[in-house]
């Protein structure tokens, strides 16, 4: 079988490092308590598991402008780096959305819409991974209680899981915790080695409605900018938007803060100019 490719996606210190540990089934991910930025970069691991060979791939975390928007829009960038790098290399097999039990929060939701809306185009399968429910007494719980807030916020998705990856508890918690690693990679399997073809409905039971394609793991030709255009709606070699326009499509659509939606347009802008297109 051929290596698949996953990708790991959410806000930092969420647990998806931990992730990686819990599929491997041994510690490859440095980890580190409470929401400390661990994966200052994108990491890469190569991990095997009932026959399978993967490549895991742990994402920075998109988060609201917190330590300021240059490191904001760096995330972003790197994000992209990392989205184009892959589909040089055959393409995205699993999108895993990693997010803390807790509130259901903007930062998760803009998250979402910014990663897999707007940088995988919703291209790709994509499961959520709810971690930190080690002291739920049946853990899918959780999700019985509030799937329905995530329809509520068109945060659609395949498939679902919930776990702790916690792997510093005893008794009944690291019965959790190996009950979490077989959910785990059980779901990788299935979305990975044996997804049914076409069709838009999730696993969890509802129509998603946001536009997902099956494809064979590759974003559309066109490039990063030449897609980013078309999603604003700026032909290239034809009328281009002003940049408040711009602007006011990232803050609208994307939930992007206006100071750095103001930054990434004047980035589009410079890369209009050395097209030499018009602005």
């Amino acid at each position: 079988m051929s290596t698949k490719t996953i990708v790991l996606f959410g806000q930092t210190g969420v647990g998806k490092s931990s992730l990686v540990n819990l599929m491997a089934g041994e510690e490859r991910a440095a980890t580190s308590p409470g929401t400390y930025r661990c994966t200052q970069d994108c990491e890469q691991y190569s991990i095997a598991f009932d026959g399978c060979d993967y490549k895991v791939v742990d994402t920075v975390g998109l988060e609201d402008p917190q330590l300021g928007i240059e490191k904001y829009l760096d995330a972003i960038m790197n994000a992209r780096n990392v989205i184009t790098r892959l589909e040089n290399e055959g393409g995205i097999d699993l999108l895993l959305f990693c997010m803390r039990a807790g509130r259901f929060t903007s930062t998760i939701r803009n998250n979402y819409r910014l990663f897999y809306e707007w940088l995988c185009e919703k291209k790709f399968p994509i499961v959520l991974v709810i971690t930190g429910l080690e002291r739920e007494e049946n853990m899918e719980d959780w999700w019985t209680r509030y799937s329905g807030t995530f329809y509520k916020h068109k945060v659609f998705v395949d498939d679902h899981v919930c776990i702790t990856a916690a792997s510093h508890l005893d008794g009944k918690h690291q019965k959790l915790y190996e009950e979490s690693r077989r959910l785990v990679r059980d779901l990788v399997r299935k979305h990975t080695h044996g997804r049914p073809s076409g069709g838009c409905e999730g696993n969890d039971g509802y129509n998603r409605g946001d536009g997902y394609k099956k494809s064979d793991g590759h974003i559309g030709g066109g490039g990063w900018f030449g897609r980013l255009m078309q999603k604003l709606r700026v032909p290239l070699g034809g009328h281009i938007m002003q940049k408040k326009e711009i602007v006011a499509t990232l803050t609208g659509k994307y939930n992007m803060p206006s100071d750095a939606a103001l930054q990434l347009a004047s980035q589009i802008r410079q890369d209009l100019v050395s097209r030499k297109s018009p602005i």
